[in-house]
């Protein structure tokens, strides 16, 4: 798997409503609203008071973890990660969109200013605190900014994004405000605050860093884990008697490990209420199989895309373009997700996922899309006439291109055969290879925020100041506008060709409520529950 721009990020094409937010020096935004985005989620949103009070949540893990520290390069597992979640809430919201809002819980304000340097002053929640009863304070997010910015000796940090950016943190008039001084103009201000801060103890050296068990005072949430059984396999959550925001709704989260072949059968004999399938067929039909379940399914964070060659016949980019145009990203996606022919989107955008605030399709925008007879013109106009056998030939030469066929890529062999038959109808032939192919399919994981990580192919000279404009512009609309210039003009460059937005499939228990596929936004934990 290919993975790009995991970090979070704050989306630079949106105009953010934080509470107390301060007037900038900056030019007022042409639009005052936030650009919009085709988004939606599917977690069965109920309020808090038509959930039921109490319950048991059960989800598996192939293994216990042996990293407690979510931001430790061990932690990076699905299972300590699906663990963690409920003890690590987020202190900004984020919608199914990716757009961010501060979490009340945690902070009663965010201030911005530019002058010219960004500056956030944040005033946290007085009542927050950590497991053992101590209050969060600007030491904590100073000691966070020290850590996630490698000045901790040995103490490697991961998803703590955004604080590279950022050249100081200190205290504010009391102990409950932090003032975030950025490095300059940040529209992605909100980036390094997303995660909140860790315990600044956590951080005094390499060995305090890495947490080999649970301990509450590293945590800030409504949960606490209760019991580990390492024999049994059996971790179990409840209910934190510290927290001081809404009750959680349910009185246990449950988490056993279950060996990866055996999770069907426990989804199926009511073991287990949840189950993330992600995109296999297989585990789609099983999770049909399993009675009292419903399946919750939404536009997911990833993306299947054909990171494409310059070299060869494909250094011609008028050939890419051409090769393009002969590619149905439609059927590929149909054929990949078992949707009926048609209902299936093609994605066209090399920055923004389609359901990201300021995605425009690009393949639209430019006029390169799927049309065979074009992709033959194009072809055709870059010295490539057609051949005997179908094949188009250049100086005697035939237009044969490579894919790179991955044996642990589930998709690629469907995906090869179809493109195989596409291209044959353009003139082109695709021969299968075990690496480094003209065409290799990966899947990229997006982050909320995409434009404060853009991708390689925006790093090219050519883009230097359109680039440089988009990483400091505050103006909602105006930075939507460059991005959408730099995403024409990287599709018109393919050499990444996107192909289509994977869903995110979760099987749970019907009755569950608050949880299931969020897209981008952040879950509730304390909201999550059972419906009467």
């Amino acid at each position: 798997m290919n993975v790009r721009r995991l970090v979070p990020a704050l989306c630079a094409v949106l105009t953010f409503t934080l509470a107390g937010c301060t007037a900038s020096p900056t030019p007022t935004p042409s639009s005052s609203t936030a650009i919009p985005a085709n988004a939606t989620r599917d977690i069965n949103a109920l309020p808090r008071d038509r959930v039921r009070d109490g319950g048991l949540l059960r989800f598996s893990l192939a293994t216990l973890p042996t990293q407690w520290n979510p931001h430790h390069p061990a932690a990076a597992t699905e299972d300590a990660q699906r663990l963690l979640a409920p003890l690590t809430p987020q202190h900004m919201h984020l919608d199914a969109a990716g757009r961010a809002s501060i979490n009340p819980d945690f902070l009663v304000s965010a201030d911005v200013e530019n002058t010219p340097n960004t500056r956030v002053t944040l005033r946290l929640n007085p009542l927050s605190r950590w497991g053992d009863g101590a209050k969060i304070t600007a030491d904590d997010w100073i000691a966070t900014w020290r850590v996630a910015t490698g000045r901790i000796p040995g103490a490697t940090a991961s998803d703590l994004p955004g604080w590279q950016r950022v050249a100081d943190v200190t205290a504010g008039d009391t102990p409950a405000d932090v003032i975030i001084t950025f490095s300059g103009p940040e529209p992605d201000w909100a980036e390094p605050l997303v995660a909140g801060p860790v315990r600044a103890s956590a951080t005094a050296h390499a060995d305090a860093w890495s947490w080999s068990s649970y301990d509450p005072a590293h945590y800030a949430s409504p949960f606490t884990v209760t019991h580990v059984d390492a024999l049994q396999g059996v971790i179990t959550v409840e209910r934190n008697p510290q927290w001081w925001g809404d009750t959680p709704k349910l009185d246990q989260i449950m988490f056993r490990t279950v060996q990866p072949e055996a999770v069907a059968a426990a989804f199926q004999h009511n073991e287990l209420d949840v189950w993330e399938i992600g995109t296999s067929e297989e585990r789609l039909q099983q999770s049909k199989a399993a009675t009292d379940t419903r399946l919750r399914t939404a536009p997911g964070r990833r993306g299947r895309v054909l990171q494409v060659a310059t070299s060869g016949v494909l250094s011609d980019a008028a050939v890419r373009r051409g090769i393009v145009q002969a590619i149905d990203r439609g059927a590929l996606a149909a054929q990949a997700l078992d949707a009926t022919p048609g209902t299936v989107a093609a994605w066209s955008n090399a920055l923004l996922l389609p359901t990201q605030p300021g995605y425009v399709n690009e393949a639209r925008a430019t006029g390169v899309i799927f049309d065979v007879t074009q992709a033959s013109a194009t072809l055709r106009e870059a010295g490539w006439k057609p051949g005997a056998d179908g094949v188009r030939l250049k100086n005697g030469n035939p237009l044969e291109i490579t894919y790179t066929l991955d044996p642990a890529d589930s998709a690629s062999g469907q995906e090869f055969a179809l493109l195989s038959s596409q291209l044959q109808a353009a003139g082109v032939r695709l021969r299968a290879v075990a690496q480094g192919g003209d065409l290799t399919p990966a899947r990229l994981t997006f982050s909320p925020f995409p434009l404060a990580h853009l991708p390689a192919g925006a790093k090219q000279s050519t883009y230097t100041e359109l680039v440089a404009r988009i990483s400091v512009e505050q103006d909602a609309v105006r930075r939507a506008d460059q991005a959408g210039q730099l995403a024409r003009a990287l599709w018109q460059e393919a050499t990444e060709v996107t192909l289509y937005q994977l869903p995110q499939q979760v099987a749970v228990r019907n009755g569950l409520a608050n949880y299931g596929a969020p897209a981008f936004s952040t879950t509730d934990w304390e909201d999550v529950g059972w419906a009467p």
